[in-house]
């Protein structure tokens, strides 16, 4: 097992492995790591402290597979995308002459970049603590159990490891298959080339699968409003023209003119079409501009009201007596800390969003999707924060994140976990919130 420590400078975070004896024998490996920016492993560098050799891997902006997947299931496409990188990582090393049975493959030392996708493996000279067996146990725990393509994989990745018959281009074949018949997005290539795919492609289309979506819907359309109101006026003016010069006709006639009592009705009933050509495009327009600010409207307080479910859970308990347990002359005991409403409440006058910690684990942060809680707040981290239940206790742990997690102003080391106590003061990036 690894000796593991987690340090924070001014900018980076680092995950420090100590020397088990492997880093002093593995002199070729540890220096072609450190020395060399491979993509896919971690960025890492070499220290000698007290006589010891460290191996610092900087972890900024990345989480462990187990801090993503703790509180969420893993789909199909999840699977894809990690054994494909993970061929890619492979075949990477074979360039470098490193060994890729030396890729420590267990959830806490796996990191992906959450805003990209693409993930980022820790090489350590020490082919014992590869342990893939274990990364397939949290698969099959972690693994969506409706989708029955992904369960089928893992359970037969799962037996090929527990038979020693794994191989990594056999299982890459099952995603060719889903290839050619039209399943796969990920770029596989044919296999009359000698390789599944070529690396560098298939990296950037698993970044940007996801995220040339949201972008196309999160791309706002600044030019819509005035889009449909040239729509809406082009429709209405030649219409609003054409009563007003009907309208100067009538006049005409009927200034220069000496007109019948027959004709006189016709210029009558001229009149009321001029009219009618004048008055209703404006009221046409006046009344589609209402209706269009009633729906603004009614979207902000739609919005408003999302966002107050979304943070602010609500006070259920503001307006409830507590029921005094034991009384002491006029004095009522209360209990508190069985009681506790399990809920963090903002001290941010601007910002009153409240954490109800009911369902636990949960995970806070500002990227949707990725966190159970989103805050968008720009001191945030992407996954900023985790509470968890460590028996009858609430654990609260760093997620790596950049401003940092603060309990009662002391700053939690990247990864580490605290319990916390009605009363404390909990800091995530500017935000302050009490435990109640």
């Amino acid at each position: 097992m690894f000796e593991v420590k987690y340090y924070k400078d001014y900018r980076h975070n680092y995950l420090i492995l100590k020397d088990n004896g492997c880093l002093s024998e593995n002199v070729y490996q540890r220096k072609m790591v450190s020395e060399n920016k491979i993509r896919g492993l971690l960025d890492s560098q070499e220290r000698f402290i007290n006589g010891e050799v460290l191996l610092y891997y900087e972890i900024t902006s990345k989480q462990c597979l187990s801090s993503i997947y703790g509180g969420k299931t893993i789909g199909m496409e999840q699977i894809k995308k990690f054994f494909i990188q993970l061929k890619v990582i492979s075949d990477i090393l074979q360039k470098y002459l490193l060994d890729g049975s030396c890729l420590v493959l267990q959830p806490d030392y796996i990191f992906q970049d959450i805003a990209t996708g693409e993930y980022f493996f820790l090489y350590y000279p020490d082919p014992e603590e590869g342990n893939l067996p274990q990364l397939m146990d949290f698969f099959i725990s972690r693994v969506d159990s409706a989708d029955l393509e992904a369960v089928e994989v893992v359970y037969k990745i799962a037996d090929l490891i527990s038979r020693e018959q794994f191989v990594l281009d056999e299982v890459l074949k099952w995603f060719q298959d889903d290839v050619a018949g039209g399943k796969n997005k990920n770029g596989l290539e044919s296999a009359d080339r000698g390789m599944l795919f070529q690396k560098e492609d298939c990296i950037k289309e698993l970044v940007n699968d996801k995220f040339d979506i949201e972008n196309k819907e999160n791309t706002p359309n600044k030019d819509l409003g005035h889009v449909i109101n040239k729509r809406t006026l082009s429709r209405i003016i030649p219409i609003w023209l054409l009563g007003v010069l009907g309208a100067g006709f009538l006049c005409y006639i009927m200034y220069f003119y000496e007109l019948s009592y027959k004709q006189e009705i016709y210029l009558t009933a001229g009149w009321i079409l001029a009219a009618v050509l004048i008055l209703s495009p404006v009221v046409w327009y006046f009344g589609h501009m209402l209706i269009k600010t009633g729906r603004i409207v009614e979207n902000k307080g739609n919005d408003n009201r999302i966002e107050q479910n979304l943070y602010c859970h609500g006070d259920d308990y503001a307006n409830n007596e507590m029921e005094p347990t034991e009384e002491y002359s006029n004095t009522v005991y209360v209990p508190w800390t069985e009681n506790c409403e399990n809920k963090l409440y903002s001290m941010d006058k601007k910002s009153k969003c409240h954490i109800d910690l009911g369902n636990l684990p949960l995970t806070v942060g500002k990227l949707a999707g990725a966190v159970d809680m989103v805050i968008n707040e720009q001191s945030m981290s992407r996954m900023h924060a985790k509470f968890s239940r460590a028996g009858l206790d609430i654990c609260i742990t760093d997620l790596n994140s950049t401003n940092g997690t603060f309990r009662n102003g002391i700053r939690l080391a990247p990864n580490a976990s605290e319990i916390i106590e009605p009363g404390d003061e909990i800091r995530l990036g500017k935000l302050k919130f009490i435990y109640r």
